[in-house]
C-alpha cells in the first residue's frame, strides 16, 4: 500500500466508458469533486476505484441480476478482455485487466486501498437489522486475534474438562485392577490394594531377573548338547564310508596299474608332463628328454596317443585322489564337532556353576562327561530337566509380568491422579482467563465502538450544530453476539433516530458513520470515495455538509465525491465554498458514441478573467457575465448588512434594486483587507466605494452590451464594457479568497473574515 498523490485515472471499455477517459489530478489537492447530472458517468468513475481495490463493482449489487454480475463490465459491445483501467500516482502506475471472469490488478504492492460510500450503504448502515449493522462495522473493529484466543480458550476448558471426566472414569478402572491384583494375591494384610501395591513393586527384583536370565542360559545350553549324540554319529558313519570308498579306489588304481604294466604309473607321469611341454613349446627341434632331433617329427602325437592307452590308470588315480580328500574331510569334521563338543560341555558347566540356583530347581547330579561317546546316557540320566527347567523360567516371567502389570496399574493410577489434581487446578484458572479475555474483549469492542460514536456525534454536530441530535451511541447488544443497536436522543428521550429523523437526517447520519469508520481504517493511504451521498440533503445542511467533506478529506491520501447536486455546483461556480482544496470536474453529456467526458469547471470569476484575457474579447459575453457575477456579490453584501431592497415575488432583483442599496455611509465604510497567510499581517486594503462607484457609473454597459439591443449601444466605448467587467473582477478579488471563498465569520466581533482569514470584510454592521 501507498500514499502517494494521485496524478490520472483512466478507463477504457468499462461500464459508461465507451471510449477511452482520462482524469487528471490537480496537484496539491486531495479532493475531487465531480458534478455531473444523472446518465453523465459518474458511477462509472467510482466503479473503477472499487474494480481496482477490490475486484468487484459494487453497484451492480442488488439489482436482480444474479450472481454472473461480469458479464455486465464491460461496455456494451465489448468483452471481458477489451477492459483496461490504470491510476497513476507519484510512485508508479497499477492497471487492472479482466483475467478469466475475475479482475486481475498489477502490480499487486501498487493495488489501491478505498472506501465507497454509495447511497444504498447509508440505508444498509443507519436502517439495517442490528445483526447486519455489526457487519458492515465488524471489519473496522479489529479483534480477530481476540476472538481466536477467545475460542481456543473454550476449546482448552471443554478439552480440560473431557480430560478430567476421562481421568474420573480411568482412576476408577486403575482401582479395580489394583483390586484385581490383591485379591489375586491372596489379599494379603495391607492398609488397601494401592498401599498393598506399592509395598509389592518396593521389594527387590533383580534376583528375579537374574534367574530368568540365568535358567534361560543353562536350557539353552543343554539344548545345545542335546544335539551332539545324533551329529556324532552321523560324523563317525560318514567317515567309515569315506574309508570304505578309499580303500575300494586304492584297490582299483592298483589293478589298473598292473595291467597298464611294470612303471606304468611313473611312466603315465612323465607322458603327461611330456605332452604338456609340447603344448606349450610347439616350435621345439629336439626331444625334451633325451635331446635328440631325429625322432622329434611327430612326437606330440605318439605321446598323446599313449597317454590314450593309459586313461583308465588315469582316472584310477584321479578316483583315488578324491576319495582320499573326502576321507581327509571327514576325519577334519568329526574332529572339529568333537572340539565344539568340549566348549559347549565347558558353557553348560559354567552356566550351572555360575547362578546360585533355588532349590527349587533340579541340576545334574554329575556334569557332562569328556568323552563324547558317553554324552547319550549322561542326556539320557537327565532328561526330564529341560522341560522342567522351562516350567520354572514360564513361572518366573509369569511373575515378571505380572509385577509389570502392578507397576503399569500403579503408575496409570499415579499418573490419573496427578491429571485430577492438576486439572482441578487448571480448569479454574483456565475459565477465570476466559472470562477476563470475553470482559476484555468486550470492553476493547465497546471503547472502539464507543470511540466511532464520538467521531460520528462530532461529524454529525459540525453538520446539524445545535439541533441536540448529536448525541450518537452504537451498542452491541450484550445478549445477542454479534448485535449493534444504533441509538440518539429525540426531545430528551432515548430513541432510535429511524423511528424520528427526517430522511435528509438519517441520511447525514449515515455519511457520518461511514466517515467515521473509514478515518479508523489507515485514511492517510485509503481513497475515499463517496458516489452521490448528498442528492436528499436539504439545503440548510448542504453547505455544512460540503464544508465537513472538505475538512475530513485532508486525512484521507485522496477524495472523490461526486453529486449531480445543482446547487453544490454553483457555490462552487460562484466561489461561495472553499474552493482552493477542491478540484472540481463537471461531466458533459453522455451518449456511445463519446462516452465520458469532462466538460468546462471554472468557477465564474474565473471564466469571466479568461474572457477578458483574449486577444478579441467578446463585449457581449462579457458584460454577461459580469453582470451575473455582480449580481451575486451586490446580493452577498445586501444579505450580510440587511439592506433593503424592493420586496418581489421569487426574490428577483435587479442592478438597479441592489447597487443603491449598498450606497450611503455603508458604501463609504465597506473595505476589504487582504492578508499574506493566516495570522499573518495585512498586504494591502481596498476601498470598495471607489470600485461600486465606477461600477454603478457604467451599469448600463450591461444592459447595453449584455442584455437588449438598444440605441444605446451604439453611443457607449468598448471601454466602459470592459471597465465594467474589470471592475466586478476588481470587487470579486477584494472580497473573495480562491481558495477560502467568501468572508462570511463574524468570529472577532469587528469585521467578517474567510475561514482562513485571508479575508477580511469591515464593518461588521452596517453603519446606521
Amino acid at each position: 500500500m501507498t500514499s502517494s498523490p494521485l496524478k490520472s485515472f483512466s478507463l477504457s471499455a468499462f461500464r459508461g466508458a465507451s471510449t477511452p477517459f482520462r482524469l487528471e489530478f490537480e496537484k496539491g489537492k486531495k479532493l475531487t469533486l465531480i458534478y455531473g447530472e444523472n446518465g453523465t458517468g459518474k458511477t462509472t468513475i467510482c466503479d473503477g476505484f472499487e474494480f481496482l481495490a477490490d475486484g468487484r463493482v459494487g453497484s451492480l449489487d442488488d439489482k436482480g441480476l444474479g450472481t454472473q454480475l461480469d458479464k455486465f463490465w464491460p461496455t456494451v459491445g465489448n468483452g471481458g478482455n477489451a477492459i483496461s483501467i490504470t491510476l497513476e500516482t507519484a510512485s508508479g502506475a497499477c492497471s487492472g485487466t479482466v483475467q478469466g471472469k475475475k479482475a486481475s490488478v498489477a502490480p499487486a504492492e501498487r493495488r489501491p486501498r478505498a472506501a465507497i460510500l454509495r447511497r444504498n450503504q447509508i440505508l444498509r448502515i443507519v436502517e439495517t437489522q442490528p445483526a447486519k449493522r455489526y457487519e458492515e462495522i465488524k471489519r473496522f473493529i479489529d479483534i480477530d486475534a481476540v476472538e481466536t484466543s477467545e475460542n481456543e480458550l473454550k476449546k482448552l476448558i471443554q478439552t480440560l474438562e473431557n480430560r478430567q471426566a476421562q481421568s474420573i472414569t480411568a482412576l476408577t478402572e486403575n482401582l479395580k485392577a489394583l483390586e484385581s491384583f490383591h485379591e489375586t494375591a491372596g489379599k494379603p494384610p495391607a492398609a488397601s490394594p494401592l498401599a498393598w501395591a506399592q509395598a509389592r513393586l518396593a521389594e527387590p527384583q533383580q534376583q528375579l531377573d537374574a534367574n530368568i536370565g540365568a535358567i534361560g542360559k543353562l536350557r539353552s545350553a543343554f539344548q545345545d548338547l542335546e544335539g551332539f549324540p545324533t551329529q556324532y554319529q552321523e560324523a563317525r558313519n560318514s567317515l567309515e564310508t569315506a574309508k570304505a570308498d578309499l580303500d575300494v579306489a586304492t584297490e582299483a588304481a592298483n589293478i589298473a596299474a598292473a595291467q597298464a604294466g611294470s612303471g606304468a604309473g611313473e611312466l603315465l607321469g612323465l607322458l603327461q608332463a611330456g605332452a604338456k611341454f609340447l603344448h606349450d613349446h610347439p616350435a621345439t627341434a629336439t626331444c625334451p628328454l633325451c635331446d635328440s632331433a631325429e625322432n622329434i617329427v611327430g612326437l606330440g602325437d605318439r605321446v598323446q596317443t599313449k597317454l590314450q592307452t593309459l586313461s583308465a590308470l588315469e582316472e584310477a588315480h584321479k578316483t583315488v585322489a578324491k576319495c582320499r580328500q573326502e576321507h581327509e574331510r571327514r576325519q577334519q569334521a568329526l574332529a572339529s564337532l568333537t572340539e565344539r563338543f568340549g566348549w559347549q560341555r565347558s558353557a553348560f558347566i559354567a552356566a550351572q556353576a555360575g547362578h546360585a540356583w533355588p532349590v527349587t530347581v533340579k541340576l545334574p547330579a554329575a556334569p557332562p562327561p569328556e568323552d563324547i561317546e558317553s554324552l547319550g546316557a549322561w542326556l539320557a540320566a537327565n532328561e526330564g530337566l529341560s522341560p522342567a527347567w522351562q516350567a520354572v523360567e514360564g513361572e518366573w516371567q509369569g511373575e515378571k509380568r505380572s509385577l509389570a502389570n502392578l507397576k503399569k496399574a500403579v503408575d496409570q493410577y499415579s499418573d490419573n491422579l496427578k491429571t485430577q489434581e492438576q486439572l482441578e487446578l487448571q480448569i479454574p484458572r483456565v475459565k477465570q482467563a476466559h472470562a477476563a479475555a470475553i470482559e476484555e474483549r468486550q470492553a476493547f469492542t465497546d471503547r472502539i465502538i464507543k470511540g466511532i460514536a464520538d467521531d460520528v456525534g462530532t461529524i454529525y454536530e459540525a453538520i446539524h450544530p445545535g439541533e441536540g441530535l448529536n448525541k450518537i451511541s452504537l451498542q452491541l447488544d450484550p445478549s445477542r453476539r454479534a448485535s449493534l443497536d444504533l441509538h440518539s436522543e429525540f426531545c430528551d428521550q432515548a430513541a432510535p433516530p429511524q423511528a424520528y429523523f427526517s430522511q435528509s437526517h438519517l441520511d447525514t447520519l449515515g455519511l457520518c458513520v461511514f466517515m467515521a469508520l473509514a478515518l479508523r481504517d489507515k485514511p492517510g493511504e485509503t481513497i475515499l470515495v463517496l458516489d452521490d451521498v448528498v442528492g436528499s440533503i436539504d439545503e440548510p445542511h448542504v453547505e455544512r455538509v460540503i464544508e465537513t467533506i472538505y475538512e475530513y478529506s485532508q486525512k484521507f491520501r485522496h477524495c472523490i465525491v461526486t453529486t449531480h447536486y445543482r446547487p453544490w455546483r454553483e457555490k462552487f461556480r460562484w466561489g461561495w465554498l472553499r474552493n482552493g482544496q477542491c478540484q472540481f470536474v463537471e461531466l458533459a453529456g453522455w451518449d456511445l458514441p463519446r462516452g465520458l467526458r469532462i466538460a468546462s469547471s471554472l468557477p465564474e470569476t474565473e471564466r469571466l478573467k479568461k474572457l477578458l484575457a483574449e486577444d478579441q474579447p467578446d463585449l457581449q459575453a462579457i458584460c454577461s457575465k459580469a453582470g451575473v457575477i455582480l449580481e451575486a456579490a451586490l446580493d452577498y453584501l445586501t444579505q450580510k448588512y440587511e439592506c433593503a431592497v424592493p420586496r418581489r415575488p421569487g426574490n428577483a432583483y435587479t442592478l438597479g434594486d441592489l447597487l443603491p442599496a449598498t450606497g450611503g455611509k455603508l458604501r463609504a465604510a465597506l473595505k476589504a483587507e487582504i492578508l499574506d497567510a493566516r495570522g499573518g499581517s495585512i498586504v494591502r486594503t481596498v476601498a470598495l466605494k471607489p470600485i461600486l462607484d465606477e461600477i454603478e457609473r457604467i451599469a448600463q454597459a450591461r444592459n447595453a452590451f449584455g442584455a437588449h439591443f438598444k440605441a444605446i449601444s451604439f453611443e457607449l466605448l468598448d471601454a466602459d464594457a470592459l471597465g465594467f467587467a474589470r471592475g466586478v473582477v476588481a470587487l470579486m478579488d477584494a472580497l473573495t479568497h480562491p481558495e477560502d471563498g467568501w468572508p462570511s465569520s463574524k468570529k472577532s466581533g469587528t469585521h467578517w473574515a474567510t475561514s482562513g482569514d485571508l479575508r477580511r470584510l469591515h464593518p461588521l454592521i452596517r453603519p446606521s
